[in-house]
């Protein structure tokens, strides 16, 4: 008995999304950036390139093309925690020491909430 108020309540909270306009991001497989956006990550990775090693990093975005740009930058997932934001349009942001092999880093725009990039911390470029 319980599974249709499940069903319900999945369907009331999708459409509840969906009226805010601000539906889940699907995860990237790859980085990409929109057209008029660049990332970069520096190192893009850990400078001993061991698969197990963290680091610090400067991530570096710029976008044209929005009026105002707001953006924020999430960590590992679309809903992930917030990294950093700018009302710039050319930011960067220096991470601790807790970059690894396979973090994410995900560009949004906070009016539209769209995903405009995505960069992800590497095993390369490692020899």
């Amino acid at each position: 008995m319980h599974r249709p108020f499940i069903a319900v309540s999945t369907a009331v909270a999708a459409l509840a999304l969906a009226a805010c306009g601000h539906a889940p991001q699907p995860m990237p497989t790859k980085p990409f950036v929109h057209e008029g956006v660049t990332m970069s990550l520096y190192p893009p990775a850990a400078p001993d390139c061991k698969p197990t090693s963290v680091y610090t990093a400067t991530l570096s975005w710029s976008v044209d093309g929005l009026g105002s740009p707001k953006t924020e930058v999430r960590i590992a997932k679309p809903d992930g925690q917030s990294f950093a934001r700018s009302n710039d349009r050319k930011a960067k942001a220096e991470t601790g020491k807790w970059v690894a092999p396979g973090t994410w880093f995900l560009l949004f725009d906070r009016k539209s909430g769209d995903m405009l990039g995505a960069v992800q911390a590497g095993p390369t470029p490692c020899p």
